[in-house]
């Protein structure tokens, strides 16, 4: 009703048009009221661009207002995404698949790409948002610009000599060796797997179904598909992983078990950090279910901090055990960020450890 009375009263009119990109800085005509006008476009517009044509208004008395023009441009909303790709690849060249909405699209990674480099697929972005006054019809779309993640094929650990190691690294040393033996003795050591699940195919899934789809593929690699587990993300604030669990009883005896995992929102844009997070709370459900079965029975109990200490150090070992302790190598030397509860030395170190012991 306001915008009515307006209209009738005022003196300056407003008119949307809309402009393609090769009308920039040339001159168009505007019909109006049986007239024609010559305006000239701006050179540089970036959605739209209002201009006051003095004298072009309503006519109230003796008075003429002025004619307000919305010049739309005609390009759409440019979308950006990332994809990650092994040095092997963006050298080489290949097609990846990539996740845009709810489709799937096919980006050519050309010969000699770099980390950094941007591709631009045209047409594939979004349709700009018009306003009720601009035209509807014949929207074009932006583009998709599509930055490339290069990451190295293989990483080797760094194993120095034990000489040169303090006498608390030599202490947490000793422990690895302790631990594995006994974790090996628990659940045998035919329940590891043969291959680590590689970098290459980490990235293809984040590529193609983001960070649910590690998730995903970790599960599968623990052989977790049979144990009731659920993902969601929490806040930036919280811990960068956390896995709960809820056992329920009856008649004093547990019938059932389920997992709730939350990864940290802002480790989501690398597939390396939600790999290594991942790993570490999905090796907590293998130690629930596997190494510390009586904790069900005994239910939920608070542990001494030493205890906590103790499960937690456990609990990424059996990261490197189930050969996805690459993924916190990654994490540490590209962020300098430990993801868990060993410093990075003895991180590398473990690698090398558990695979000669397994291998023994």
């Amino acid at each position: 009703m306001r915008r009515y009375w307006n209209s009738l009263f005022r003196r300056d009119d407003q008119r949307s048009i809309w402009v393609e990109q090769g009308d920039l800085g040339k001159e168009k005509v505007l019909k109006l009221k049986n007239k024609r006008y010559t305006v000239k476009i701006p050179q540089n517009i970036n959605k739209k661009v209002i201009l006051r044509l003095r004298g072009l208004g309503k006519i109230k008395g003796n008075q003429i207002g002025d004619l307000y023009l919305s010049i739309w441009l005609n390009k759409g909303d440019d979308i950006y995404k990332n994809l990650w790709l092994s040095e092997t690849s963006a050298r080489n060249g290949t097609d990846k698949t990539l996740r845009l909405d709810e489709k799937k699209i096919t980006v050519v990674i050309p010969p000699n790409s770099h980390d950094g480099l941007t591709i631009r697929l045209k047409g594939l972005g979004r349709e700009l948002d018009f306003s009720w006054r601009a035209p509807f019809l014949h929207r074009k779309r932006g583009n998709l610009l599509v930055k490339l993640f290069v990451f190295p094929d293989s990483i080797s650990p760094k194993y120095g000599s034990f000489e040169m190691l303090g006498t608390e690294d030599m202490a947490l040393e000793g422990w690895v060796y302790q631990k594995v033996d006994e974790v090996i003795r628990k659940i045998g050591n035919s329940s590891f797997p043969a291959a680590p699940i590689q970098a290459g195919a980490v990235a293809d899934q984040f590529n193609e179904h983001g960070w649910r789809g590690v998730f995903r593929a970790l599960v599968g690699h623990l052989k977790l598909t049979h144990v009731n587990i659920e993902l969601a993300k929490s806040d930036p604030n919280s811990l960068p992983g956390k896995c709960q669990r809820t056992i329920t009883y009856q008649n004093s005896t547990p019938v059932a078990c389920k997992y709730l995992i939350t990864i940290n929102e802002k480790f989501l844009d690398n597939p390396f950090s939600v790999a290594a997070i991942l790993a570490h709370e999905l090796c907590h459900v293998i130690h629930y279910e596997r190494i510390d079965e009586g904790s069900k029975v005994a239910g939920y109990r608070l542990k001494a901090e030493p205890d906590k200490l103790e499960e937690e150090r456990t609990v990424d070992l059996l990261v490197f055990m189930f050969k996805i302790g690459e993924f916190q190598l990654r994490v540490s030397r590209d962020k300098r960020l430990t993801l868990g509860y060993f410093h990075q030395d003895i991180f590398e170190r473990m690698q090398v450890i558990v695979l000669r012991k397994l291998n023994a």
